[in-house]
């Protein structure tokens, strides 16, 4: 898969953009605050509708302007297709090869995007809804249907918890969303629960051949329901159960106390959490290695490897880890968009295209 071309106006700070990227490595240097995460952000959009910064379109769009717009020429195997998003301060249209696609799906699938950024470094051991958001992320780009799932989740839960802080609950309403959200809840957790059986080999190959030192590492989902089988309909009864025999609770705290948003995935190593005694650099490694298992699992699945982009992860990671990863990316054969301050920063010197960034205005040197 390889992105041909890129094209933006009036995205964030970059007016007018136009790159035509290498079929390997693409370099975007600058200073911070010039776009260089901007043109990475534009990308990424393209390929999943949605940012990884930002949940308002508003801020895409540049200050001043009525809207924006991204367009992205995009080949897999010998078909091109035309990904296009335009951007009002409310809403989003996009269209695949100039038309309106009837359905996301048809959007989705052919265009894999793999996002490396300097905060997922510090999953580990950050928060639960930072790591739950990790994981979504890696199970949209192996199941596209996760995300209207997911969406469709979160509307059900806001509304569930509007009526929990309601002065008088209708318990008919209340039965309602509880139906609703074991529903999807149930395919949620499934998704989640498929997805790490399938990463876990791999990202434990990938910890050791990254460390070779022997020291087990591991994912662990804990789950705020018990049950044993991922069936979904089995899952979706425990579910239905739980919030029934929670709703007391619910009401005197005036939220849902449980289902997928409070669930969290945990990284073990050695049998042991990671976050309570893992090292600084163990941390980064694991993270690695999930980055690492999640591109070979998609070129597992579809023939090819994904698109990477890698916002300024070179500058939080040590000699020896830098020096795997872009060893690893090498040998996969997949189109990498690297942002850094300085390219010096970036241990590639074959199959390398250089860019650079200065006040929204994209440069080759």
């Amino acid at each position: 898969m390889l992105l041909r071309a890129l094209q933006v106006v009036s995205f964030r700070n970059l007016a007018t953009a136009t790159l035509v990227p290498s079929t390997r490595f693409n370099v975007i240097s600058g200073d911070n605050g010039q776009g260089k995460t901007n043109l990475l952000e534009a990308v990424y959009l393209a390929g999943t509708l949605r940012s990884f910064r930002t949940v308002s379109t508003q801020e895409l769009i540049t200050w001043g302007a009525d809207q924006a717009h991204v367009r992205a020429r995009v080949e897999r195997g010998e078909v091109e297709r035309v990904y296009e998003i335009e951007l009002y301060s409310r809403r989003k249209v996009a269209k695949l090869d100039g038309k309106t696609p009837r359905t996301l799906s048809e959007y989705f699938g052919d265009f894999n995007v793999v996002l490396f950024a300097p905060e997922d470094l510090r999953v580990p051991r950050g928060s639960p809804v930072g790591r739950r958001r990790f994981l979504d992320r890696s199970v949209f780009n192996r199941r596209v249907t996760f995300l209207a799932d997911a969406q469709r989740y979160a509307r059900v839960l806001k509304n569930r918890n509007v009526l929990l802080r309601a002065p008088e609950p209708t318990s008919d309403l209340l039965d309602v969303y509880d139906a609703q959200l074991a529903e999807i809840g149930a395919r949620v957790l499934v998704a989640r629960l498929r997805y790490l059986e399938e990463l876990r080999p791999r990202f434990a190959a990938a910890y050791e051949a990254i460390t070779q030192t022997g020291l087990e590492a591991a994912l662990r989902y804990e789950s705020s329901l018990t049950f044993e089988a991922t069936d979904e309909k089995v899952i979706r009864a425990h579910l239905a159960a739980a919030l029934a025999a929670a709703r007391r609770r619910d009401l005197a705290r005036r939220q849902s106390t449980l289902g997928p948003h409070v669930d969290d995935v945990v990284f073990l190593l050695g049998g042991h959490e990671a976050r309570a005694f893992a090292s600084q650099g163990q941390l980064r490694v694991l993270v690695l290695a999930w980055k690492t298992a999640e591109i070979e699992l998609l070129r597992e699945l579809h023939g090819d490897a994904p698109i990477l982009l890698l916002d300024d992860v070179s500058s939080e990671l040590d000699a020896k880890r830098n020096a795997f990863l872009f060893d690893f990316l090498d040998r996969i054969d997949c189109q990498c968009f690297v942002t850094t301050t300085h390219p010096r920063h970036v241990h590639v010197n074959q199959n390398r295209q250089d860019f650079r960034i200065v006040n929204g205005v994209l440069e080759t040197p």
